[in-house]
């Protein structure tokens, strides 16, 4: 995959996980991968991440609300949520952001091909940069 400045957040509370996306993100070309254990760290300096990807242990009921502060913390990076005790997929498209929230009892694969999607989306939204009217048009 073609890699950018933009780097790569996994949040995990787990250290087996951690380097398992590590891994896995640098084996797609990704240079920059920082990783956290926690969600309420000052991570302002690093708000243009392209993808974040938020592997914890938090309760079901609490689950909604990580994802709101993540979402508003990483506005125009794609996010990759993991749940609690399910295998569904529920995916929120926007024009700046994909937000793809997946059970954690959904098989590797899965969780594999949804971040190389994600990657692939983050890619073509930097590429797509709108180009003011007066450059396209030429002098006559």
């Amino acid at each position: 995959m073609k890699t950018t400045s933009r780097m790569c957040i996994v949040l995990s509370d787990y250290p087996i996980k951690t380097i398992a996306y590590q891994r896995f993100l640098s084996g797609l070309g990704e240079l920059t991968v920082h990783s956290f254990r926690e969600i309420g760290l000052d991570l302002t300096n690093l708000v243009q991440a392209r993808l974040v990807v938020c592997d914890m242990n938090i309760m079901v009921e609490f689950e909604a609300e990580a994802l709101a502060r993540l979402e508003q913390m990483f506005p125009n990076s794609n996010i990759l949520f993991l749940e609690e005790d399910h295998s569904d997929m529920l995916v929120k498209f926007s024009n700046q952001r994909d937000v793809c929230r997946l059970g954690k009892l959904a098989e590797i694969s899965v969780i594999h091909s949804t971040l190389k999607e994600l990657l692939l989306h983050s890619n073509q939204k930097i590429r797509r940069t709108p180009r003011s009217r007066t450059n396209s048009l030429e002098p006559t």
